[in-house]
């Protein structure tokens, strides 16, 4: 991965050329844009050059763009741009296979999809149904964001989803919310809930001692443990470094034990992360035994703590 799609990908799918230039020249941007390695489809915003690919190839099979790719489309960010375009199909036809796509089937009769992607609650469903909980809640919190769909309507689609991938689709429609900030932090709260089971919150208030209020990125409040995700997008400056210093320890003041993930450990370490997480639970749910805290709801006390 270079620094140009490294940069496009921590912002979420689409970066200004302000985003780009702050770590590369003009010169290698320029370069990166004359290779197709990132694509400008308007003035000022640079993307992965996957959209226009999958255009093309859903025009030609006469399907619709789906999952990751159809969020893209609808302006959503996504965790991973998918490796290859996602389709689907209706379930009656057979599409003939292709390199460089991913054709899944479903049944399309009925539905309001009218090209060239899935309508934003079927992307959203569908990819909820076929993907792991991180790409997929990225997905659900992104739509929510965008207020292409909401918590009511996601609820209300529960009851009927199919049997194939019901759980799956369940938690991650159950789980959706607005106020993650963005997929990364989508990502981390999703492998914090597969370490350690549903008890975290976007966003969670956190109150300092003086009584001021933050918000934790990723949060358990009943074991006060805040988990948060730091990109080179918000940590750019000297001063950004004392402002974050200054709230992780003013965090840890009041109680909190206070995680720090870097974009690169939920993208490409989530087994890393899955651990951390896990270990510092059980410690933290120890002491909830002892006393000290109040512990989540269902959560069971571990016999012991390992390392």
């Amino acid at each position: 991965m270079t620094i140009a799609t490294l940069i496009i990908a921590q912002h979420a799918g689409a970066a200004t050329r302000q985003d780009l230039l702050e770590v590369m020249t003009r010169h290698a941007l320029d370069a990166a844009l004359r290779s197709g390695e990132i694509v400008r489809p308007r003035r000022g915003t640079y993307t992965l050059p996957i959209e226009d690919e999958a255009l093309a190839t859903a025009a030609e099979l006469g399907v619709l763009l789906s999952h990751r790719t159809a969020a893209l489309h609808h302006g959503w960010g996504v965790l991973h741009p998918p490796d290859e375009p996602e389709m689907v199909a209706d379930r009656h036809r057979r599409i003939p296979r292709r390199p460089r796509c991913t054709v899944r089937y479903r049944d399309l009769t009925g539905h309001p999809d009218e090209g060239p992607a899935t309508t934003p609650m079927r992307t959203v469903i569908d990819s909820a149904r076929d993907l792991d909980l991180p790409e997929s809640l990225a997905v659900a919190d992104s739509a929510l964001r965008a207020g292409h769909v909401t918590t009511d309507e996601l609820s209300r689609a529960i009851p009927s989803l199919p049997r194939t991938g019901r759980a799956r689709a369940t938690l991650a429609l159950e789980e959706a919310t607005s106020l993650a900030a963005n997929p990364f932090e989508s990502g981390l709260r999703a492998l914090a809930i597969g370490a350690s089971g549903r008890i975290w919150q976007a966003q969670a208030e956190v109150r300092l001692r003086g009584g001021a209020v933050r918000h934790a990125d990723v949060g358990c409040p009943e074991l006060r443990i805040a988990l948060e995700a730091d990109s080179h997008e918000f940590h750019k400056t000297r001063a950004d470094v004392r402002r974050d210093c200054r709230r992780y320890d003013e965090m840890i003041l009041a109680g909190w034990l206070v995680l720090r993930f870097a974009w690169e450990h939920v993208m490409f370490d989530p087994d890393w992360v899955m651990e951390v997480i896990a270990w510092v639970v059980r410690q933290r749910a120890g002491m909830s035994h002892c006393g000290s805290l109040s512990l989540p709801r269902g959560m069971a006390v571990p016999s012991t703590v390992s390392a």
